[in-house]
């Protein structure tokens, strides 16, 4: 075998390893789908015991959400350690969606000194950018897919004030997340990097 030829075996294995390691964000995406879905599901079917005083609705969804940060750190730390490497691509991704959690922490932090601000907005639309953003760098359809309806169902949710915005966070947040992360997850080995 030419040198040629084994470098271009090399760069295909190398393209072939950073696909394969996208299943890690896979796992991300449904975790936090499945995650969000299920405090928006026991908020809409519990509103009185979620609401119950002044700041609880806020508490239900500010530590169970730092907690899961906390889980999802401790994974992607864990996986990183077990591949024993961290490509260009996954640390750009990585910053990425740790731009988004200070983020968030910033609009939940920003809805406790602004009267009449709500943070599902502005959060879904942050989440949209990152979820375009991740789709068009990994190059898979279905999460660029997913931030561009989400995107498109925010705008909407601005036009619409009144609409429920826990249905929003279920039917945003599956489209969103949940649907690409399966379809991420399930997918063969990636071998089609546009979907």
């Amino acid at each position: 075998m030419n040198s040629t030829q084994k470098q271009i075996e090399t760069i295909n294995n190398v393209i072939n390893s950073t696909k394969e390691n996208l299943k890690p964000l896979s796992v991300n995406l449904i975790f936090w789908g499945v995650f969000v879905n299920a405090l928006s599901c026991f908020h809409y079917a519990f509103p009185s015991l979620v609401q119950s005083t002044k700041y609880s609705a806020a508490l239900y969804w500010i530590i169970p959400s730092i907690i899961g940060m906390f889980f999802m750190i401790y994974y992607n730390i864990k996986i990183r350690k077990n591949i024993g490497y961290e490509t260009h691509l996954s640390r750009v991704i990585k910053i990425i969606w740790g731009v988004f959690g200070i983020s968030w922490i910033y609009i939940v932090a920003l809805s406790f000194y602004l009267k009449n601000y709500h943070p599902v907005p502005p959060i879904l639309f942050l989440l949209s950018l990152i979820l375009i953003m991740t789709g068009l760098i990994v190059k898979f359809k279905p999460v660029t897919l997913g931030g561009i309806f989400l995107t498109i169902f925010t705008f909407y949710l601005n036009f619409n004030p009144g609409i429920n915005l826990l249905l929003v966070n279920i039917v945003g947040v599956s489209l969103g997340m949940l649907v690409p992360g399966l379809s991420l997850f399930f997918s063969k080995s990636i071998s089609n990097p546009d979907g």
